[in-house]
């Protein structure tokens, strides 16, 4: 994926080395109605959903609970002041805001309009409070205070409320690009005051308790078994038509589609594995569908290796790779769709895209050993690279390592548990050249920042560049979307320049469910396709 410990932004994936795994990590109404795809959908019924893990929370800005496997939960809990979907777009979510806009450039002023009905399920009007109380927790300035990011909140001046409370104003001290990234999900302040644990633990039991403002609500947990989400009939928008949601807990993705098929569950949402995927596809009413989102697979340099300090070495490495073969032999055995990527800020299918990578990774022996060539390295008799006494001997995969080896560099393999790769490992420098994905979101300024700037908590390769700094810098800050946009690619240019990564491909996701049900669609953003989980249903006769 991409940006880890960013509001929206998760670690995902494992160390795959290029195996057929691939890792991850609007409204109906009452009485019936049409779902998001259009389909006739009645009321009433439950939905039963393969959840490979068990949510740790119910606070989803919190380092401890920002995963997926709580955002899925917590989505209809809070809803987000403004929305991800499907087509990367983000809109502000009409259902809870009458309005979001920037009023003012000097200082950066966001003035927000909430709905008049818009309440707490406990009847208390969602209000100016909760949002003092979600930027308060995430600037920053609570010490103590888990938090997943406090990136854009440290950056605001004041919040303010008026006109009751509905109206909402955000001075901010320093310019920030992605404010419609912030308030992702509001917080009773109410009850948070007063539940023991407040903002680090407080949603962390007893979950039936805590009011809500989306359209469903928790109304059991029976931990290491499921959870069920129960419609919110005091919700304000349009009604969920389903009486509930169940989150069965199946850890063991290879289990879900003989779930599937057995009737056990009718949706599974696992990490594709392509016989799983052909297993799926096979069983009769069951729809399904592949896409690719916003996550993707990279190679990560270890600046701190003898021999990848060298941007010859870097740059030859990437003339060398072919990574057109690499997605034949993996994604594009899930869909035709999949294709090489190009840039590390903006990825396929979002408009904001271009290709600075497309004169690498075409399987360029001569042109990648001439690069270490001109730059000194010498073959020795056993076909490997040296310069200096120092042979080009680095860690990584099979195919990759095989692919190197046409160009005189050595590869060895080194497999490690997920747990501790991204644990230990990465986060210790203890790799050469490291394959794992990045997932992200559209707001891809503030979201990459961490992974490419130098001292970046994402940057396990230790790069580092003034320019890129500078440039993120100013991009963070342009509150003009377009400029920032094209900052962002600036940005992946001298990336490329640098050769800092190589990005190869975005990643397929892979939703199934039973034909019986409609209005279900993926959303291959990180809010996954439970965002509109109100919109789900029986199909009508």
């Amino acid at each position: 994926m991409r940006r880890q410990r960013r509001r929206p932004l998760h670690l995902a994936a494992v160390f795959l080395a290029f195996a057929l795994v691939i890792a991850a990590c609007s409204g109906g109404g009452g009485g019936g109605g049409t779902g998001s795809s259009g389909t006739a959908i009645k009321d009433g019924g439950t939905l039963s959903y393969a959840a490979d893990q068990e949510p740790t929370g119910f606070n989803y800005n919190t380092s401890k609970d920002n995963g997926t496997s709580v955002l899925n939960v917590t989505i209809n809990m809070f809803p987000p002041v403004f929305r991800l979907h499907p087509d990367y777009s983000v809109q502000l979510n009409k259902e809870l805001m009458d309005s979001a806009e920037q009023t003012s450039t000097d200082p950066q002023t966001i003035v927000y309009k909430i709905k008049q009905e818009a309440v707490w399920s406990d009847g208390t009007p969602v209000s100016a409070d909760d949002f003092v109380y979600v930027w308060k927790n995430l600037n920053g300035s609570i010490k103590g205070n888990d938090v997943a990011a406090t990136t854009g909140y440290d950056q605001i001046q004041s919040v303010k409320g008026s006109g009751n409370g509905k109206t909402v104003t955000v001075v901010f001290a320093e310019p920030f690009s992605d404010w419609k990234s912030l308030f992702y999900g509001l917080l009773p302040a109410h009850y948070m005051a007063k539940v023991p644990g407040g903002w680090n633990t407080g949603l962390d039991k007893h979950p039936e308790k805590i009011p809500v403002n989306g359209p469903y609500h928790v109304s059991a947990w029976q931990q290491g078994q499921s959870l069920t989400l129960a419609r919110n009939d005091s919700y304000y928008g349009p009604k969920a038509h389903l009486d509930s949601l169940v989150f069965r807990f199946l850890p063991e993705s290879t289990t879900q589609p003989a779930a599937l098929q057995n009737n056990e569950v009718d949706l599974i949402y696992p990490q594709p594995q392509l016989d799983q995927v052909q297993q799926v596809k096979a069983l009769p009413d069951v729809t399904s569908e592949i896409n690719f989102g916003l996550s993707f697979e990279h190679f990560d340099f270890n600046f701190k290796t003898p021999g990848l300090d060298d941007i010859a070495v870097r740059k030859a490495i990437a003339t060398g790779l072919n990574i057109q073969l690499l997605v034949d032999r993996t994604v594009k055995q899930f869909s035709d769709k999949a294709q090489p990527l190009g840039n590390r800020i903006w990825l396929t299918g979002q408009p904001q895209y271009q290709d600075h990578f497309g004169q690498y990774g075409k399987g360029d022996t001569a042109g990648a050993t001439k690069l270490l060539e001109d730059a000194g390295y010498t073959k020795g008799a056993d076909g490997i690279y040296a310069k200096d006494g120092s042979k080009l001997s680095l860690t990584q995969g099979e195919l990759f390592q095989s692919q190197m080896k046409d160009i005189g560099i050595q590869i060895k393999i080194s497999n490690v548990d997920s747990t501790k790769f991204f644990g230990e490992w990465l986060p210790n420098g203890n790799f050469d050249i490291a394959n794992f994905a990045w997932v992200g979101t559209p707001f891809a300024i503030s979201g990459s920042r961490d992974l490419y700037k130098t001292g970046g908590g994402g940057n396990y390769g230790s790069y580092a560049s003034k320019k890129v700094d500078d440039l993120f810098t100013q991009a963070n800050g342009e509150t003009d979307e377009a400029k920032s946009a094209e900052l962002g690619n600036q940005i992946d240019q001298q990336l490329t320049e640098d050769m800092a990564t190589i990005p190869l491909y975005n990643k397929p996701t892979f939703i199934a469910w039973r034909s019986t049900f409609g209005g279900i669609r993926d959303n291959a953003t990180n809010e996954g396709p439970f965002y509109a989980a109100n919109t789900w249903g029986q199909k009508a006769a």
